[in-house]
């Protein structure tokens, strides 16, 4: 069922993708017949107007079409428009653009090395993930063998021992962003985006790099590959073979450098900007009150129909959400056993012989809220013993109105209640069967309505509350403004920062068709120059440049090693 829904899904965005290109095509050959028209219209007696301009523009490439490659799965625009935009920006400031590039060439080189440290260190994390995953299935085939009671004992405590420690020795360095794998299908539109951010960001570096060295661009454009959307720049290979050494380093490494901004950028964003901007805005922050705001809730879920978008969750059982967001990940995903135990019970009145009425406390996981055909009814038992020894009695009650009726009131033993009564607790043994007391506030422009505070039980599993409902920590102070603001930005952000991250430590490495191999080359022919200032001949430069290409050579291994590692293990888990 999750590949048709990843098939089903991919088709869709490629239909969609067909759609808006041959609408986008429709539109600038519109466009064009449109100015021709006018062009062609604009005067009785042919001129030489056209001729002069072209003559005035240092770049013949503006003069050409757009350009579009459109087949299976594959689409590709390529324009000359921007290049006037690349030059304009550079002409603005073009001190501050060679102080601004000579810093991220600087920045670019000493990344590399990182990077190089960083492949290194990820391919070593694969080899132990590797071994370790040989180590298992070798430890599972011995294991179907028979084995004394002492052994199989034994043998528990030594797996429970690797599990906990491959667990955090096999922790990658990259994680592979797979979507409908790694990456929920739901987020596949804030994948396609923030790859196509972080790929337009670099090839502008390259291309305003390019201006401000005074090599012209030849064109500009995007593509869409299958689900890898990205950018490029065509720079004239013979005008950047003209120039110095370090010059065409500040081309190279603009893009790099241009990710690394975005990357710092994301994170003062992240770390409270966006927050910060969004308050301004209009929006309310949780965390001196507590609680989390419901951004959405999953339309089949149950919850769906007592939480109203930007209504306020506070508490869950007895355990109030004073750390907003860290307190329901830790009380719905924290427990390993899925199951929470109150810290006070209830006072309801017990059957004098609870125990002949247990269908609805027949509970195993195949019937975790148990056999009872009333649906009302809950199992509960003695709250007095329900620490660490056997229940004294079962019984079933109504569990609304033990649990969340006005009149209920809290306990820790008999004692506490009134008379006839016992202090109860729900008995929920199965994970799958759990109940939480959800409390709830209305959205701030409903408070002063009548039941705009409430509580409800939810039967299930912890899990589902987590998965089914979105949560923030800021909510619109008004009606009109939407809910899922914050979250569709900070999760856009968090994409971005992850992919321009990568991309800046990947494409700096010293490995084939990436920055890294031509800035390579340049820091190798830059050296020469400083250490020789006669010119520098063609037998001196062999020994470097087969240095160069045994390095270029290991590192692509490495990375291709790195790569395919990632998206194995990835697929693995």
């Amino acid at each position: 069922m999750d590949l048709i829904a990843l098939a089903f899904q991919f088709i869709f965005l490629w239909a969609f993708i067909y759609i808006f290109v041959l609408a986008t095509k429709f539109y600038i050959a519109t466009k064009e017949s449109d100015r021709q028209r006018v062009t062609s219209n604009g005067g009785i007696l042919p001129t030489s107007y056209e001729e002069g301009s072209h003559s005035n523009n240092n770049d013949d490439s503006n003069m050409e079409k757009d350009q579009w490659m459109i087949k299976l799965f594959q689409v590709k625009y390529t324009t000359a428009k921007c290049n006037n935009l690349f030059r304009r920006i550079a002409d603005a400031a073009p001190r501050f653009w060679n102080i601004w590039f000579a810093i991220g060439t600087s920045v670019a080189v000493v990344v590399m090395v990182a990077g190089v440290v960083v492949i290194s260190y990820a391919a070593l994390k694969i080899l132990l993930a590797f071994w370790h995953i040989l180590q298992s299935s070798t430890a599972a085939t011995h294991s179907q063998q028979p084995t004394t009671a002492v052994n199989r004992y034994r043998k528990r405590s030594l797996e429970e021992a690797t599990t906990t420690t491959s667990s955090s020795d096999d922790e990658q360095v990259f994680l592979p962003m797979i979507p409908g794998v790694t990456v929920p299908l739901s987020h596949l539109g804030y994948y396609l985006l923030a790859l196509l951010v972080c790929g337009v960001f670099h090839e502008a570096g390259h291309a305003i790099a390019a201006y401000c060295q005074r090599v012209p661009i030849k064109s500009a454009g995007i593509f869409v590959y299958y689900i890898y959307p990205g950018a490029f720049v065509n720079i004239s290979d013979h005008a950047l073979h003209l120039i110095a050494p370090f010059r065409q380093l500040k081309i190279i490494c603009a893009g790099v450098w241009h990710n690394i901004i975005l990357y710092l950028w994301t994170l003062i964003m992240l770390a409270g900007g966006l927050k910060t901007i969004l308050l301004l805005l209009g929006w309310q922050s949780l965390e001196s009150s507590g609680g989390v705001s419901v951004v959405d809730v999953r339309p089949d879920s149950p919850l769906a129909y007592h939480l109203p978008i930007s209504s306020i969750l506070y508490k869950l059982d007895d355990f109030p959400l004073e750390n907003n967001i860290v307190d329901w990940n830790q009380y719905l995903l924290g427990q390993e056993d899925q199951r929470h135990i109150g810290t006070e019970g209830f006072c309801a009145v017990v059957p004098d012989d609870p125990n002949i009425v247990n269908e609805c406390c027949d509970i195993d996981d195949e019937y975790p809220f148990g056999r009872s055909p009333n649906s009302t009814l809950s199992c509960f038992r003695d709250f007095t013993t329900s620490k660490n020894t056997e229940p004294d009695y079962f019984t079933c009650l109504p569990m609304t109105d033990v649990m969340i009726s006005q009149a209920s009131q809290r306990c820790m033993k008999d004692l506490e209640c009134s008379t006839g009564e016992h202090c109860v607790t729900p008995y929920t043994p199965s994970a799958a069967g759990q109940i939480v007391r959800v409390y709830t506030k209305a959205p701030a422009w409903k408070s002063n309505e009548p039941g705009s505070d409430k509580v409800f039980v939810f039967e299930g599993e912890l899990v589902d509350i987590w998965e089914s409902v979105k949560v923030g920590i800021l909510r619109p102070r008004f009606w009109f403004l939407p809910v899922f603001v914050p979250h569709t930005i900070e999760l856009l952000l968090r994409y971005i920062s992850s992919f321009t991250l990568a991309l800046a430590l990947l494409n700096i490495l010293p490995a084939f068709q990436l920055d890294g191999e031509y800035a390579l080359g340049q820091l190798v022919s830059l050296a020469l120059q400083r250490n020789n200032h006669s010119p520098v001949s063609t037998g001196r430069l062999q020994q470097p440049q087969q240095y160069t290409r045994k390095i270029v050579k290991l590192t692509s291994t490495v990375v291709g090693f790195v790569i395919i590692g990632s998206i194995l293990l990835g697929l693995a888990r």
